[in-house]
């Protein structure tokens, strides 16, 4: 018979002792229509694929309910991105922005910059300068070229946004999805981001093409199109770089079955559209996290939802409080496996601007 005094004890994901970080997804609206992202149907025009999205989003009431004055003491960082949408499509985002950056809470906004008028970017910039908040904006190429993946957006109105928002002295990086029909854009387009000041050029080798070398798919034109990955050595071409810059609030976290959990490390939750709480972006709605919650006897649509219960209750709850480590000592979660323990994300190359 095992010895109970070498039993490991159950690890929670979450440290109310420690600062909260989160990743919400405001809405699952979006301008765009990437090929690639899992909202959009890629064969039928690029269109939003109905049965993944369904237009709604979180509003400033939810954050002034959710992120109090005591709430948001104790959050360092939320993180504005989502798997189905973009933030600055949220009817309130910039509200929500402003009842977080005035209460202490940095934000990290990712965008395609497509949407809104530069005095609303303008705003935007003086909310994040004035709370060391940053802006991702992802563009994928120059003039026509973006808009071969990020399809349905302007790279006019992207470059006037970021100039306003720029202008304020807020900080912005300038992610760029790296594919064989812009790679011969990536230098040129470094330099334009050195020259409107973006700090940092992030060019990014994408694993979706992991389970096949071309991804076909439809333009809302009819156009029918190849994307391919690219052929050149982001280090040879944009010269040394270095990863994604460290969370200030990161810990290793035990390493449990081979998973050592990002969300762990950096005491991150996330939080759909929906308004339920996941453990990661990863995992949230997922066949595995309907099972975990299925073992733990939880409703998330009840239990997971924080129009329902205060954020810091959802967090101490299971699964999260010891289910998770222990389907980790199992290794019996395969997604956890593969983006915490194998690492299986996108590459990213960070540039400092010169």
């Amino acid at each position: 018979m095992p010895d109970a005094s070498h039993e490991i004890a159950p690890v929670a994901m979450f440290d109310a002792a420690r600062p909260w970080q989160f990743h919400v997804e405001l809405t699952d609206k979006c301008n765009a229509g990437c090929p690639m992202c899992p909202r959009t149907d890629h064969m039928n025009g690029c269109v939003a694929d109905r049965s993944k999205v369904f237009n709604v989003e979180l509003t400033l009431e939810d954050f002034r309910r959710c992120f109090d004055d005591a709430m948001c003491a104790r959050t360092s960082d939320v993180i504005l991105s989502g798997a189905y949408g973009d933030p600055i499509a949220a009817s309130q985002c910039l509200e929500i922005v402003e009842h977080l950056t005035a209460r202490g809470v940095r934000v990290a906004m990712s965008t395609n910059g497509g949407l809104r008028r530069p005095d609303w970017w303008r705003r935007l910039g003086e909310a994040f300068r004035a709370s060391g908040s940053r802006l991702e904006l992802h563009v994928d190429g120059l003039g026509e070229v973006n808009a071969l993946y990020r399809v349905n957006t302007r790279f006019d109105r992207i470059m006037a946004n970021a100039e306003a928002f720029l202008a304020t002295g807020a900080e912005a990086e300038w992610h760029f999805i790296l594919f064989r029909h812009n790679e011969h854009q990536l230098a040129e387009a470094r330099a334009l981001a050195d020259r409107m000041g973006f700090r940092a050029f992030v060019a990014i080798d994408s694993i979706r093409f992991s389970k096949s070398p071309t991804f076909d798919y439809v333009l809302p034109t009819g156009e029918r199109r190849t994307l391919e990955p690219p052929t050149l050595r982001v280090d040879e071409t944009l010269g040394p770089g270095k990863a994604d810059r460290e969370d200030a609030n990161a810990v290793a976290p035990p390493r449990i079955g081979g998973v050592s959990c990002k969300s762990a490390a950096v005491n991150r939750a996330y939080v759909s559209a929906h308004g339920i709480v996941s453990a990661c972006c990863w995992m949230t709605g997922s066949e595995e996290e309907a099972a975990l919650n299925a073992s733990a006897g939880v409703d998330p649509a009840d239990r997971h939802d924080l129009h329902r219960r205060p954020l810091a209750e959802i967090l101490a709850d299971e699964p999260f409080a010891s289910i998770y480590a222990e389907r980790w000592r199992a290794c019996a979660l395969e997604t956890c496996l593969r983006k915490c323990a194998e690492d299986k994300r996108n590459l990213r190359h960070r540039v400092e601007r010169r």
